[in-house]
């Protein structure tokens, strides 16, 4: 009989007594057997169900992880981006806004070229310092926020001393805690600059200077301010250059105001012996004629020979220029002239012009003591200043 069937019997009651004991028996025995697998199944579910939060969590972990490290890779990619973008608009857009308020040395809107401060100081020094003359580019470094360092060679034509002269612009003024620009002409033209003296006293101190140049050597080198008992027209300075070939004629003082009423300033031009081109540029002689004097005698528009010499007419365009360039660079005017009102004065003068002409009332000259001795003897000459003495000429001819 099969054990199955021996099962089904045991469940009916038809048993024996040693076959219902034999099958308790194997009942009990499985059950300790099915409790000893339950117990083991039940360990054996728990670590999976451990294992598998384990890694459930290790997941989550993960991806928490992942999402902090890219929300903070996107914090610092965007921190760096905006920070960026505020130094790009600081340097790009703000300081170029700020330096649009004042004036701007490095802004080319002149010429097409060259910055603008370097038309600026050739108007500049040339009305403003006889003797002078720029003799280089301008340099110009940003510092950023309307400010400046500004640096430039000057000659003094008398000497051939080259002098750099350095200063600071910043935010529309010039800072002078370095060399200035304008350096003092001193006593130059004494008796024009202050029309108090009488005519005794003029011919008494110019017959002393000329007693000192009699005693000089012959061939001693003299930078020397002389004043002319009648203004001379253009056309009449530029005879007196003719005349005497051995004189350096450099700078011609111009009459802003009459005779007898002191000028707020002193103005003048660089004759041909002392004008230097250093830069130039077509766009700026079509609207500034002569500014530089060389470029207008190479090719001299709208002149008529009938009315005056070539160079004569040289001189009052280059006059007029550069007064007129003055007066419409306001805001360099206004920052680079040490004297605020110096705008006024070239705007009294280029007026002064249209019912008085041009004329000079003086010039400054270099030449050897025996050439200057024969000029004040023979012109018409009011005052005689001594400005320095060499013992030649540097460069002979």
């Amino acid at each position: 009989m099969k054990y199955r069937e021996l099962l089904e019997r045991y469940k009916k009651g038809l048993v024996s007594e040693e076959e219902r004991q034999m099958i308790e028996e194997d009942i009990e025995k499985y059950e300790a057997i099915e409790e000893h697998l339950s117990e083991i199944m039940d360990m054996d579910l728990i670590n999976l169900t451990i294992s598998k939060e384990s890694e459930q969590h290790n997941e989550e972990t993960i991806k928490i992880k992942k999402s902090v490290n890219s929300r903070l890779r996107k914090v610092i990619l965007t921190s760096v981006a905006i920070m960026i973008t505020l130094l790009i608009g600081i340097f790009f857009v703000i300081s170029p806004l700020v330096d649009s308020y004042f004036y701007d040395p490095a802004k080319v809107s002149v010429g097409e070229i060259n910055s603008d401060i370097n038309f600026d100081l050739y108007a500049l020094t040339e009305l403003n310092m006889p003797g002078y003359s720029l003799t280089s580019d301008v340099y110009v470094e940003r510092q950023g926020f309307g400010d400046y360092d500004i640096g430039f060679f000057l000659t003094n034509l008398f000497t051939q001393e080259k002098n750099y002269i350095t200063t600071k612009i910043k935010r529309g003024e010039k800072i002078k805690n370095y060399t200035e620009i304008i350096e003092d002409t001193g006593v130059n033209f004494m008796y024009v600059k202050y029309p108090i003296g009488n005519s005794n006293q003029i011919n008494e101190k110019k017959q002393r200077v000329m007693n000192h140049v009699m005693q000089l050597n012959p061939v001693s080198y003299v930078s020397a301010n002389l004043t002319f008992e009648k203004d001379l027209t253009m056309d009449e300075l530029r005879q007196l250059e003719i005349k005497y070939p051995n004189i350096d004629f450099i700078w011609a003082g111009i009459r802003t105001a009459p005779h007898n009423d002191m000028p707020k300033d002193l103005i003048g031009i660089n004759l041909i012996r002392s004008n230097k081109i250093i830069i130039r540029e077509e766009i700026v002689e079509e609207k500034y004629p002569a500014f530089h004097i060389f470029e207008w005698l190479v090719n001299p528009t709208g002149y008529e020979s009938s009315e005056m010499s070539l160079e004569a007419k040289a001189y009052e365009l280059h006059y007029k220029s550069l007064l007129q360039y003055k007066i419409d660079r306001k805001e360099a005017t206004k920052v680079l002239d040490l004297n605020p009102r110096r705008l006024e004065h070239y705007k009294s003068a280029l007026d002064y012009t249209k019912d008085n002409g041009i004329k000079t009332f003086g010039v400054l000259v270099y030449a050897n003591a025996k050439d200057l001795i024969e000029l004040v003897e023979n012109e018409s000459i009011k005052s005689l200043e001594l400005n320095q003495v060499l013992a030649s000429k540097g460069y002979i001819n």
